[in-house]
């Protein structure tokens, strides 16, 4: 049933519960790569949860960017872009830098590599918000939305290994450029798509069919993988029907069951709160990953169990996000710090 709340500009409970969730996957991911040491071509669970863990990010992005009242001329861009300068690309360089110099790794060296450190999601981010906001000065009315659908199939082909390798730039200014990860510009633009006709949406939802289809998609495609040709044409339609069908079936749940996710019940509180702190969590949680735990227990490496492993990795994951909290909040305690941490604005 669709509710004042989620028409209303104010934030959406079950939506900042999502963002929650999702942050918590993202930790999770981090842990096992990171501190298991567990790879793609091991048995667990982690591939397909990459299927709609940063894509759903990226959708949530989108998702609460877009406004209704908002007037997408040149003063208002310049403001925009102003403002999330300071939020998305000044906390990452301070906090790439003290990585780099707490881990020994390269600076320049990060800043070339697509994963620039592992704080590539906010430059990414940034980078998006000036690609939608050169959307939407160019293109209006019913032109809008097909300039969106068209862009966010570019940006997702263009990372395709064959137009990828075409690109005339050599692979440092690609890294550089992050090219690699405007795959994630598609949900990014589906999320404000969706809150645009977020009223034709929800009837959909409600009409069971379309989550119906999504689930069926989903696992029938992932059941059928191995037997797919190994060919981008192939390839590529199928990681984003994936990906969509992964982000609406998650999408459809949380609102489905949004009175679980609520202020009122305390499993909401907590992945609202978490789902504030994202920006905090993520610069955070790399100086708590544990370094060397595939080598110190090597027993899902040598012996692999998804599920235990899976289990394992999401307490640390939860005693990661609770470690970043705290140290956020004692950093918060100071408005400077929070300035230029965080992008916290000083009242």
């Amino acid at each position: 049933m669709q509710t004042n709340k989620e028409n209303s500009s104010s934030r959406i409970e079950y939506i900042d519960a999502l963002r929650g969730f999702t942050m918590i996957l993202v930790v999770l991911q981090h842990v096992a790569t990171f501190g298991w040491g567990i790879s793609d071509d091991m048995p667990s669970i982690h591939p397909y949860l990459q299927q709609f863990r940063m894509p759903l990010f990226f959708f949530i992005s989108g998702f609460v960017l877009y406004k209704t009242n908002v007037i997408w001329n040149v003063s208002h861009v310049r403001q925009f872009l102003s403002k999330k300068f300071l939020v998305q690309i000044i906390p990452t360089i301070v906090f790439l830098i003290l990585f780099c110099k707490f881990t020994g790794w390269g600076l320049v060296d990060s800043l070339f590599d697509p994963a620039k450190a592992g704080y590539w999601f906010t430059y990414t981010l940034f980078v998006f918000f000036v690609f939608y906001s050169i959307l939407r000065l160019c293109f209006h009315g019913r032109l809008e939305d097909i300039a969106i659908v068209v862009a966010a199939l570019f940006f997702y082909v263009i990372t395709w290994k064959p137009v990828y390798g075409n690109i005339p730039l050599s692979d440092s200014y690609k890294g550089l450029l992050g090219i690699q990860q405007w795959i994630y510009f598609c949900f990014f633009l589906t999320g404000t798509l969706v809150r645009k006709h977020f009223h034709l949406v929800q009837q959909k939802l409600d009409g069971r069919w379309l989550i119906t289809l999504c689930v069926l998609v989903y696992f029938l495609l992932n059941f059928y993988r191995s037997t797919l040709p190994d060919v981008g044409l192939i390839k590529v339609p199928v990681n984003l029907l994936c990906s969509l069908a992964g982000i609406l079936i998650l999408f459809a749940f949380f609102r489905a069951n949004q009175s679980s996710f609520s202020k009122d019940r305390a499993i909401g509180r907590v992945l609202q709160y978490v789902g504030r702190r994202t920006l905090d969590i993520y610069l955070l949680h790399y100086f708590f990953l544990p370094q060397g735990l595939g080598d110190a227990f090597p027993v899902f490496v040598d012996y692999p169990m998804p599920v235990v492993e899976a289990v394992c990795s999401f307490i640390i994951a939860i005693v990661i996000v609770a470690l970043c909290l705290l140290m956020s909040n004692i950093i918060r305690l100071s408005p400077v710090l929070a300035r230029w941490l965080f992008g916290v604005k000083v009242s």
